[in-house]
């Protein structure tokens, strides 16, 4: 398993514009138009495809499931975190960079998003960069990015809630880690993904015993 650092394009230079200014540029350049996400990429240059990662992850942070957003999106944050994994450069299915986001949604997303960066951009900066440069530590990232996007595809139904918000921050801290060459992002993101395994593993455990419950009673 390689341990290469995250690939050039997303390493910051050293007058990069904010993120959340580059996230409201987007709808400068989309004036009432659908917009390809292949496009954001291109238009965000080095910050392209973890800033679309967390643009993916932005419909997840509401409360509940989201029906029809959960296996594409989070199948393709899972694909994405692990070709990081395996240490090979980000990526992102065709499929996914093809579909176009309506301007409506792209507003909301963006508005979103920039909202969200901008109280936490201010503390966001580079540093514990060791928790990226060790040997290895960026393919734990990446498999931890996986992992969210699997937890993030899993179709729970409504009644358990923040199934898709607690592996959609992890995911989310974990790309502005990469982005920002900032340890501290990333321990949040771990953080997160711990919380987000044993919720879920909560869940099936309660499930399961649940089930052998209902069985005995129907047996019984």
């Amino acid at each position: 398993m390689s341990s290469s650092p995250p690939p050039t394009e997303t390493d910051p230079p050293l007058q990069a514009q904010r993120l959340s200014e580059e996230l409201e540029s987007l709808l400068a350049i989309a004036p009432g138009q659908p917009m390809k996400l292949q496009t954001v990429v291109e238009h965000l240059h080095f910050r392209g495809l973890p800033t679309l990662i967390v643009l993916l992850c932005v419909p997840f942070l509401f409360p509940l499931p989201l029906p029809g957003l959960s296996i594409p999106f989070g199948l393709a944050i899972a694909l994405c975190g692990l070709r990081l994994g395996l240490g090979q450069s980000l990526w992102m299915p065709q499929f996914i960079l093809r579909r176009e986001v309506s301007y409506e949604m792209l507003k909301k997303i963006v508005g979103f998003a920039a909202a969200f960066y901008r109280k936490v951009e201010k503390l966001v900066r580079p540093r514990m960069h060791f928790l990226q440069r060790w040997p290895g530590m960026i393919n734990l990232m990446g498999l931890m990015i996986m992992v969210g996007g699997v937890l993030l595809s899993l179709p729970f139904p409504p009644i358990f809630p923040l199934t898709n918000t607690i592996p959609g921050l992890a995911v989310i801290f974990m790309a502005l880690g990469i982005m920002e060459r900032d340890g501290v992002c990333t321990l949040i993101g771990y953080f997160f993904a711990l919380v987000g395994i044993c919720y879920v593993a909560l869940i099936f455990i309660l499930g399961a015993a649940g089930l052998q419950q209902l069985w005995q009673w129907v047996t019984g």
